[in-house]
């Protein structure tokens, strides 16, 4: 058996998006669907290449100053949310008093804001790699 090498394409299967039921905290289903892309896509990686790059560069800025660059507890809540909005390209069966809520990158980030325990799910099935497989 050989090691097919362009056949395992997982960056590209990893852009194309998974779609899962969201899970309420009581671990049942919810009757709303997110679709996330996969960590090894190359949106996620630029994205995580970008903020890598800004966080060196704060750090740069604050040690030639004699400070050291700390991550607020705010500024941890807004990267995880940003994180999260990244993945996230679409829902379903989201309701707001009784109305169907169509998906913006606008109320995904209102959402996410308000419900982490959404962000942890979106990260936890993105960063799944068995969720992408490369279509042979």
């Amino acid at each position: 058996m050989a090691f097919e090498i362009f056949a395992q394409d997982y960056s590209k299967s990893s852009e194309i998006g998974y779609e899962f039921e969201l899970k309420l905290p009581t671990g049942e289903g919810s009757g709303a669907f997110l679709t996330v892309i996969g960590d090894y896509s190359p949106t996620v990686k630029q994205y995580s290449k970008r903020k890598y790059q800004e966080f060196t560069q704060r750090q740069a800025i604050a040690k030639r100053k004699g400070k050291e660059e700390e991550l607020s507890l705010e500024d941890a809540e807004n990267l995880a949310i940003e994180a999260a909005l990244v993945r996230l390209i679409g829902w379903r069966g989201f309701t707001e008093e009784g109305k169907e809520v169509k998906f913006s990158k606008d109320k995904a980030r209102e959402v996410l804001t308000q419900h982490s325990w959404i962000r942890d799910q979106i990260q936890n099935e993105s960063s799944d790699i068995l969720n992408f497989p490369p279509k042979i």
